[in-house]
């Protein structure tokens, strides 16, 4: 890890200031990213459409519950853009043992629930701590910046919600002989099953960047207070500028 060739500059900030870098940071690779977790989705979709044709409720909790899984591709990008390696979405997924294995078990089960994971996913993936150092280091790192990823969670899942029915809406205005968006839609879903779910996978692979990206700004600003990075390379720029005196001081006159 090279500080010296972080894109952001490298400073305490609070979690809000946090969320909002990862936010700007999204936009600058957001396609790439929607490419990706599209890339990751898309078969998992498609398999459990052909599985399920009668219960689409099944395939949109796959597509939720394996939210954390769609998103590590993206994740991954973003740890190495950071600093300064470019990653483009093949040479993303030539890595796919890296970003795909590392505690993908406990990240699919007992981590999945879990209201800060956006924030602690980069834990497991970047750190892959064993399990009791994992929840020492995510309480340490949690401390100050939990409620705000709590909030991060919480709004992009409802940001996401009513975009896929403004989607779904869509549907319903562009073919009105398929998808039907009166009041007994809500009572007979299963009917509408396959435009919501194609809703639900387009638009969590649109948010899907931004939800990335905040998470590992939490993460990565914690880290910078935590561990001083800041102060690390502002020393080591006074080094490398540092030039000594040519001539030794004295340390008192002679006799």
């Amino acid at each position: 890890m090279q500080l010296s060739k972080l894109i952001i500059e490298p400073r305490v900030r609070n979690a809000w200031a946090a969320i909002d870098l990862g936010f700007t940071l999204a936009r600058q690779f957001w396609l790439r990213g929607v490419i990706l977790y599209l890339i990751v989705a898309a078969p998992i979709f498609l398999l459990s459409r052909l599985l399920t044709d009668e219960a689409g409720w099944i395939t949109y909790l796959c597509l939720w519950w394996l939210k954390p899984l769609f998103e590590r591709p993206i994740l991954f990008l973003l740890s190495r853009e950071l600093f300064s390696e470019k990653m483009g979405v093949r040479r993303t997924l030539s890595h796919y043992k890296q970003w795909l294995l590392p505690s993908i078990f406990s990240v699919l089960t007992i981590r999945r629930l879990s209201t800060n994971r956006g924030m602690y996913a980069p834990v497991s993936l970047l750190e892959q701590p064993r399990s009791n150092e994992y929840y020492k280091r995510t309480k340490v790192l949690g401390y100050k910046f939990s409620n705000a990823s709590t909030w991060a969670t919480v709004v992009l899942y409802h940001v996401e919600s009513f975009l896929a029915i403004a989607l779904l809406a869509l549907f319903a205005f562009l073919f009105p002989d398929h998808v039907d968006m009166t009041l007994s839609w809500w009572a007979e879903v299963s009917d509408n099953n396959l435009y919501w779910d194609i809703s639900s996978i387009l638009i969590m692979a649109v948010v899907a960047p931004f939800y990335c990206a905040s998470g590992f700004m939490l993460y990565i600003c914690r880290r910078i207070e935590l561990e001083g990075w800041d102060i690390e390379i502002c020393f080591r720029d006074w080094m490398r500028n540092y030039t000594p005196s040519a001539e030794p001081v004295s340390g008192g006159s002679n006799v």
